[in-house]
């Protein structure tokens, strides 16, 4: 007897099987879930975001060498939780020391490192700038609705005529490209 197959399954399969619909599908059906999950393992908002989107790109991406599996909620909340921890390990890694110098050092800045510090900002600041206009003006349309202007997904969706997952895909990829663009430099 062969046991019986759930929705999330056969959404599964179908994704494997590079169903884009069963892709939005699963995508849709477990996001809020997976953000209150992520939210209870940092408090970092946007990092649990960004997390979750590498989770559901990297299952598309790799969806020809994905196994079957019998619980599909399971297995997103723990590839989920992994993301979170190997991510937040390695930031841990490179901000521990930094940490610990700025721990030691006086709360009074001398006058050097007040503009050594101005100057660091206003050149991360012309970074930005740059790397903002090496994105398409779909994407900086939507970085600008979401972070100048503070607007939801839904909100974004609605003015720009695309779908939710759309919305988050495009500002992901967008936020990545600029990560990307001001590390390089």
């Amino acid at each position: 007897m062969q046991p019986v197959k759930t929705v999330d399954s056969i959404l599964w399969t179908k994704v494997k099987l590079g169903d884009l619909n069963a892709f939005n599908q699963l995508y849709e059906k477990y996001i809020d879930a997976l953000y209150e999950f992520g939210i209870q393992q940092t408090n970092d908002t946007d990092y649990v975001k960004d997390c979750i989107h590498d989770l559901f790109l990297d299952i598309y991406k790799y969806r020809k060498k994905l196994s079957d599996v019998n619980n599909v909620k399971y297995y997103l909340f723990k590839s989920l939780k992994r993301k979170i921890n190997k991510k937040f390990k390695s930031k841990l890694t490179l901000f521990s020391a930094e940490e610990k110098k700025n721990e030691i050092k006086s709360t009074y800045k001398s006058a050097e490192e007040t503009i050594i510090q101005s100057e660091n900002s206003s050149e991360i600041k012309k970074k930005l700038s740059v790397a903002l206009t090496s994105l398409s003006s779909k994407q900086r349309k939507g970085i600008s609705l979401k972070f100048d202007e503070k607007k939801s997904y839904e909100e974004i969706s609605v003015i720009m005529g695309i779908s939710i997952e759309s919305v988050r895909t495009l500002i992901y990829r967008a936020v990545k490209k600029l990560r990307n663009e001001i590390e390089v430099e």
